[in-house]
């Protein structure tokens, strides 16, 4: 946390705050404003939801939202990074500590940066109304900050990913610990649902293997907390 009373909200502080961290895309900016209402409701109903449902509920809450119909679980721990961003700064606690994986737990990585129990409870004893102008101004800042991306059809994301995997294969083999000597193909499965959604949303093929395969090897990355 930042050490700010709730409800305190310091714009310069943000802006400093954000300007560390890769800014979002438009797709990160949509669906953070998509989730952080469902997350508040979530925590007043104080019920823990796995990532593939809260997924289908967004999908089925905001029918005409492509950036909500083209979200995948596997990556919504990493969005929620733009709602956290808020909590954070702010001194609230994670909401998103209440959607789990499909054993109905919190992953290790994210255990270690919080304590899931106490975010729950806080975050249920917290009256979010309150707060409501602060999350507005949040979200404002973000569609500042948010770069514009050029998407892609799946076939051409796809090509481009297939084409990369096969020219990189021996860093991509180097980069991924495969204790089971799997063959190639299963080795990077996992990460094709994340890549392609990245390639989709438009963002540079380098960047997004950098992102999903390379640098998480040897640290922890946002997406992996939900697995």
């Amino acid at each position: 946390m930042c050490g700010k009373t709730v409800g305190e909200v310091r714009i310069m502080e943000k802006n400093n705050f954000l300007k560390d961290r890769k800014k979002p895309t438009e797709t990160d900016v949509a669906l953070a404003i998509a989730y952080y209402p469902m997350l508040v409701e979530i925590s007043a109903r104080q019920e823990m939801i796995t990532f593939d449902q809260f997924v289908q509920n967004a999908k089925a809450r905001y029918p005409k939202d492509q950036s909500v119909q083209n979200a995948i679980p596997v990556s919504t721990g990493r969005r929620f990074e733009f709602v956290r961003i808020f909590t954070e700064l702010n001194g609230f606690p994670d909401l998103s500590a209440w959607v789990v994986n499909k054993a109905g737990k919190n992953s290790a990585a994210y255990s270690a940066d919080y304590d899931p129990e106490a975010e729950r409870e806080n975050s249920a004893n917290t009256d979010w109304s309150l707060y409501q102008s602060e999350w507005d101004a949040h979200a404002a800042e973000l569609k500042k900050l948010s770069i514009k991306l050029k998407r892609r059809k799946p076939d051409e994301a796809r090509k481009l990913m297939a084409d990369f995997a096969r020219r990189m294969r021996a860093k991509i083999e180097a980069s991924i610990p495969n204790k089971k000597k799997l063959p190639y193909t299963l080795l990077i499965k996992p990460y094709r649902p994340l890549i392609m959604e990245s390639l989709m949303e438009g963002k540079d093929i380098e960047l997004v293997f950098d992102d999903i395969i390379f640098e998480p090897t040897t640290k922890p990355c946002i997406f992996l907390r939900l697995l």
